[in-house]
């Protein structure tokens, strides 16, 4: 609770950290990750809004694209809701990926990072970001804990924003006011990546028919002609960057 208090008078980004480290340290965890949502970048380390992971794993982590098949990030993207690494692993036990996440998390392990938890942080236009907690130690919170530390990492990811000079997606633009569900940006997103509906589908683990009724929802309420056109009015709109 002293953090919840603690981050809105916060007068710097590194008494927010600090705040954050202190944080940590009382529930046992030694590592931490605030980064903006996950892209298919060249550099992963370019998402990255605050951290003290292990230099050595970033570097590593960068070197091996491990952002391309990371379970946990791949499984953020679908989910709704806080999870532990554990849980992400699991999720793609019966996919053809599973043995290469298996051997990821095998090589985080040997760099101190045995067990953590992920807090998506979420808007109105869906996923924008996370933080990541990790440790050498085998940690498992409870549904509490979990929803404790869920409220404090979004303040703090908006806090970092704030700081950074950026508008978070709770600050809609005149006239672009439009609803959309978690699962339509997350569409929209890819879109804009170039992706298909199968390569999507793959992604967000649901059928090409589902992805297509996303996109001809999403394209209903941009009012727009075709798939590249709802991209182009979802950047012009301010809704995906």
């Amino acid at each position: 609770m002293h953090f919840l208090v603690a981050i809105g008078e916060v007068p710097t980004p590194q008494i927010l950290t600090r705040e954050l480290e202190r944080l940590l340290d009382f529930f046992g965890f030694k590592y931490y990750c605030v980064f903006h949502q996950p892209k298919p970048i060249e550099n992963a380390a370019e998402l990255i809004v605050a951290a003290n992971w292990p230099p050595e794993w970033v570097a590593r982590y960068v070197e091996k694209k491990y952002i391309v098949t990371d379970p946990t990030i791949r499984f953020l993207l679908r989910a709704n809701r806080s999870f532990s690494w554990a849980q992400a692993v699991e999720a793609y036990k019966d996919t053809p990926h599973y043995r290469r996440m298996k051997s990821m998390m095998a090589d985080g392990k040997g760099h101190g990072l045995a067990s953590g938890y992920i807090f998506p942080v979420f808007t109105r236009n869906g996923l924008i970001g996370a933080t990541t907690i990790g440790g050498p130690k085998e940690i498992e919170l409870t549904q509490a804990e979990v929803a404790l530390l869920e409220t404090a990492f979004r303040n703090a990811y908006l806090k970092y924003l704030e700081f950074m000079g950026e508008k978070h997606a709770d600050s809609v633009a005149p006239g672009t006011e439009i609803t959309m569900t978690h699962r339509e940006i997350q569409a929209l997103n890819n879109l804009a990546e170039g992706r298909t509906s199968p390569e999507i589908a793959q992604i967000l683990d649901v059928s090409s028919n589902t992805v297509d009724w996303y996109v001809n929802s999403l394209q209903a309420k941009l009012q727009a002609r075709n798939r590249n056109h709802a991209v182009a009015l979802a950047f012009r709109q301010g809704l995906i960057t």
